[in-house]
């Protein structure tokens, strides 16, 4: 659910305005209400400096040095520009080392020489000339013919110098490169010195990750607090020639109580009044226990508007159902469990929430494992077990198999959910605009529910369908009415009639359309099923018969091929709910978004 916001609007005489702010930043409730388009260059600059913080920091982390507590709290910007000059450092030494190896490749086929002696030769007229050519075209007449001699061959090419006095042109047919500056050896000698000034680079880098990435935390903290700080000052309105400062911003319900005792007991002028549907309120989600995980899945879409349903409550338990379908193996399903378990209590507070959402869908993925059969890859249904064999035995009576139920299964829960949504829609059109605006969408609930029904009595009571002509007649009137003509009452009628053939045109095809994307459910359920198998079916056939290697090559194939299997079918599973969820679900449920999250001016520090 979306928490209640009041909008907050201050009146504080100007020499008391200071303090005030740090209070407010103190209490850390008030969501500014920025009335400026831009903000100025230092704000700008700042951001730049965050972000650069920010950087170091993750470098910092990246290198998995524990952090010791030092003695005495080193200087968290003096560490920042330090640590910074080291990363460039770093990165100039590696352009160096690249440049230098690339020389290296050059000079190596050539050995190692000596410059001075070159310079020697040429001083009494004999030039060394260097050249290269395919295997294929090196032509041995041309050491007979000329002062050539073979240095060595590599990738394919002949190296080799021809001695050259006078100006006369040879007839050789290869390329000839620039001498070389310096011998490799030499070369090998600078590698070596920058590869040791990089190490202790490194080191230096370490020092810093174990002792001074807590006070670089501290300083991007800190000047964090100075922007928002900042943002506030411009963005105060400046009443009564200066003598008055008006700062309005937005508070959650829940959090207004603090703030309002210390208004009050610093006799402080406010309004308090509650976001109506034309505020731009920002947003601050408010889920139980189970959808609450599932609210990073929402932030990667979009926040709902204030006035708007969050519709996290509603598609968390079809995203976990399909995560399932889509992976549909027991034994992964334990896997991902127990990982979720046994990590969440090591994982760092914010990955918490992430393990508990893994632990769900791995419930998922174990349940619709045992419904679809399949255990690490084996066909529980062609195994013999007791249930299974029964069930298997049924299903081919009646001329069907699991795997036919699953795809109507896909079918089926694909509908419930395109109707959820569109039930999701009617409530939302009413909250935000009235329910004459949700007639129309009432109209298609009507229709299809009404359908639905008419079939299943026709079916189940083994009614012929002519003899339920009249009810459908009246569902057709009712709704028609509904869709055409009624869809939205504060317009007229052949206003109304147009729309309504153009959102049924919609309607119709969108809606088969959808239901059909659900089929995608069970066509990633079979592949993960089958790339299980094969890899089972690989393992047994390439292990050999050889006593105990053999088991240890299976184990091996076992392992990784699962483990691919596991990752490239997590991904699926992960991704094409979320497809279904953003795009069908959000649509038929009219979620429109573009909510800004709640960012309260605070402390961090």
């Amino acid at each position: 659910m979306i928490v209640p916001m009041h909008k907050f609007s201050f009146l504080v005489f100007h020499q008391d305005y200071s303090d005030f702010l740090e209070k407010v930043q103190e209490i850390g409730v008030v969501h500014l209400i920025e009335k400026q388009d831009e903000v100025s260059d230092e704000i700008l600059e700042k951001y730049d400096l965050i972000s650069n913080i920010q950087s170091v920091v993750k470098q910092l982390t990246k290198r998995g040095v524990e952090e010791k507590k030092p003695q005495k709290d080193p200087d968290g910007r003096q560490a920042f520009e330090e640590v910074s000059a080291l990363y460039q450092k770093l990165e100039e030494k590696f352009q160096q080392l690249t440049l230098l190896q690339k020389e290296i490749s050059h000079v190596r086929p050539w050995g190692d020489f000596s410059k001075k002696t070159l310079e020697k030769l040429a001083e009494e007229g004999l030039h060394v000339r260097f050249f290269t050519s395919p295997t294929s075209r090196f032509k041995e007449d041309w050491k007979k013919e000329y002062p050539v001699e073979v240095i060595g061959n590599h990738a394919g090419q002949v190296y080799f110098i021809l001695i050259q006095k006078g100006e006369e042109e040879p007839e050789i047919d290869a390329d000839e490169i620039r001498a070389p500056e310096t011998s490799v050896s030499e070369l090998i000698h600078y590698e070596n010195e920058l590869k040791k000034e990089l190490e202790e680079i490194n080191r230096e880098l370490d020092a810093h990750a174990a002792k001074s990435l807590g006070a670089i935390k501290k300083y991007g903290y800190q000047i964090k607090e100075s922007v928002d700080y900042q943002k506030v000052v411009e963005n105060t309105d400046k009443q009564a020639d200066e003598k008055v400062m008006l700062l309005e911003g937005w508070v959650p319900d829940e959090k207004k109580d603090d703030l309002i005792a210390y208004l009050e007991k610093n006799n402080i002028l406010y309004v308090a009044q509650k976001a109506v549907q034309e505020d731009k309120a920002p947003i601050l989600l408010k889920n139980k226990k189970f959808a609450k995980k599932f609210e990073m899945l929402g932030d990667l879409y979009s926040l709902p508007k204030y006035t708007e349903l969050d519709l996290t409550p509603f598609f968390a338990p079809f995203y976990m159902l399909f995560f399932g379908f889509c992976l549909g193996d027991a034994g992964y399903g334990i896997l991902m469990g127990a990982a979720a378990l046994l990590l969440k209590k090591k994982v760092r507070k914010e990955m918490k929430q992430i393990m508990g959402l893994i632990f769900y869908l791995g419930v998922s993925t174990f349940v619709f494992g045992i419904i679809s059969g399949v255990f690490f890859g084996i066909p529980l249904f062609e195994t013999g077990l007791p249930v299974y064999k029964d069930l298997a035995a049924r299903f081919e009576q009646q001329g069907t198999d699991i795997n036919m139920l699953l795809f109507y299964l896909s079918l089926v829960l694909g509908g419930i959910q395109i109707l959820f949504g569109l039930v999701l829609k009617a409530i939302n059109e009413t909250r935000q605009f009235g329910w004459k605006h949700a007639v129309g969408t009432a109209g298609w609930i009507v229709l299809i529910t009404g359908g639905v029904s008419l079939y299943a009595i026709s079916e189940l009571a083994e009614i012929p369908f002519a003899d339920l002509n009249p009810a459908l007649y009246t569902l057709l009137g009712v709704s028609g009415v509904m869709i055409l003509l009624l869809n939205n009452m504060n317009r007229n009628i052949l206003m109304n009639f147009g729309i309504g053939l153009w959102n049924t045109y919609n309607m119709v095809t969108g809606i088969l359309g959808d239901l059909l994307s659900y089929i995608r459910l069970f066509a990633l359920g079979i592949s993960s099923a089958i790339l299980g198998f094969v890899f089972n079916s690989l393992a047994v056939e390439m292990s050999g018969s050889i006593p105990v290697i053999s088991v240890l090559v299976m184990i091996v194939i076992l392992v990784i091929g699962h483990g691919i299997n596991l990752f490239m079918s997590g991904l699926g599973a992960f991704v094409h709910p979320m497809r279904l969820t953003f795009v069908e679900f959000y649509k038929n449920a009219g979620f429109s978004g573009g909510g800004k999250r709640y960012n309260p001016f605070k402390k961090i520090t």
